[in-house]
């Protein structure tokens, strides 16, 4: 089958993000409880080239550069793109971060509530819910094993928000449409190289992490563009695999995930039977728990005299975060998904989305 041609929501990639989503628990919960990653089980297996918290940012990164490509191209029109992806992102995020500086804080820091409140530290970690990141509160976990960083998840935000944008200019130069979108490979390709060199020299590290999930997120809007032309087949799924696990024995798994792993999650995604939709609508929760798992681990170190188990931060943390990340997506998102499906359902507001469908459709 044709890419196009799978289903319009695909409940294998909504089961696929709770299942990222709960490994990013999983992988955060060695660092966070002993302090070191060392045993981390995905890392052990590739000799250190690749974890579990990568693999999810992967799934994230190249599913959405599809999804996202999407909803481009069907909105067709820059100041409605980016108010669905404002609406997608800042409340939800806006709200942890208050949670945190407002309760999480307040309970967990070391100083009294008249010094936690004077502190400016405790204003400037506001400045998260504008991407702008801080890691740490004032007298926060300053007792546990890792590091004093309440929320070590939220890096991710700014580099998918700078994606948002890098989807936009494509679409703007109408790098998006099927006969110039081959233009951009070499000159995205070179850059990457290029940014990494100049990484490397400068020796940024932090930011080394951001180039494999930009470059996926990338590809999955390829993948988006090519749709039309990209078959699914066992076959090309098997050769991604066997890609994949050559590339890590060589000690090249970055290299061999950019290249096999964009065709093999979407072949998951759109060409393997579908699960039912009540396992898919699990990954509804995705973002929330997503948000809310790392300061939950790191409270469950706290009350535990800072440090514990890795097994027992996993027990914990996982049922604790489902239930934060139900109440995010019940009393946050999905109103606000709701609000904004409502005000596309206007009159007014109908009649410009079925032109934004007409002009979509004649660029297909």
């Amino acid at each position: 089958m044709r890419l196009s041609e799978g289903p319009t929501r695909s409940n294998n990639l909504q089961l696929l993000r709770f299942v990222a989503a709960m490994l990013v628990i999983v992988s955060h919960a060695f660092q966070i409880s002993t302090g070191e990653n060392t045993k981390e089980w995905l890392l052990v297996f590739t000799n250190n080239q690749f974890s579990m918290g990568a693999l999810a940012v992967s799934i994230f990164f190249c599913a959405g550069g599809y999804l996202i490509a999407k909803s481009m191209c069907r909105l067709s029109n820059g100041l409605k793109y980016f108010k669905a992806r404002i609406l997608r992102i800042f409340p939800a995020l806006i709200v942890v971060v208050l949670v945190s500086v407002f309760v999480l804080g307040p309970l967990y820091t070391k100083y009294s509530f008249e010094e936690y409140y004077r502190n400016v530290g405790t204003y400037k970690y506001l400045l998260n819910s504008v991407l702008v990141l801080q890691h740490n509160l004032p007298g926060v976990f300053e007792e546990n094993i890792y590091l004093a960083t309440v929320n070590g998840s939220l890096w991710t935000l700014p580099v998918e928000f700078l994606c948002y944008i890098g989807c936009y200019i494509m679409w703007k130069l109408k790098l998006l449409e099927e006969k110039n979108a081959k233009w951009s490979i070499p000159f995205v390709l070179v850059g990457a190289v290029v940014l990494y060199k100049v990484i490397e020299i400068m020796q940024i590290d932090v930011l080394l992490s951001a180039i494999r999930p930009g470059l996926l997120f990338y590809f999955g809007m390829i993948f988006y563009v090519y749709r039309d032309k990209i078959r699914l087949t066992k076959k090309g799924a098997t050769i991604s695999f066997l890609i994949i696990v050559v590339s890590g024995f060589l000690g090249i798994l970055d290299l061999g995930l950019l290249i096999g792993f964009p065709y093999l999650l979407l072949y998951v995604c759109f060409a393997l039977p579908q699960v039912p939709e009540k396992l898919g609508s699990m990954g509804d929760m995705s973002y929330g728990i997503y948000l809310c798992g790392f300061p939950i681990q790191q409270m469950l170190v706290a009350s535990n005299g800072g440090e514990m188990s890795y097994y027992s931060n996993i027990m914990l943390a996982i049922p604790l975060t489902f239930i934060a990340g139900y109440f995010v997506y019940r009393f946050v998102e999905r109103p606000v998904v709701r609000w904004e499906k409502k005000s596309i359902t206007n009159p007014e507001r109908l009649s410009e989305t079925n032109s934004c469908r007409r002009k979509w459709h004649c660029i297909k």
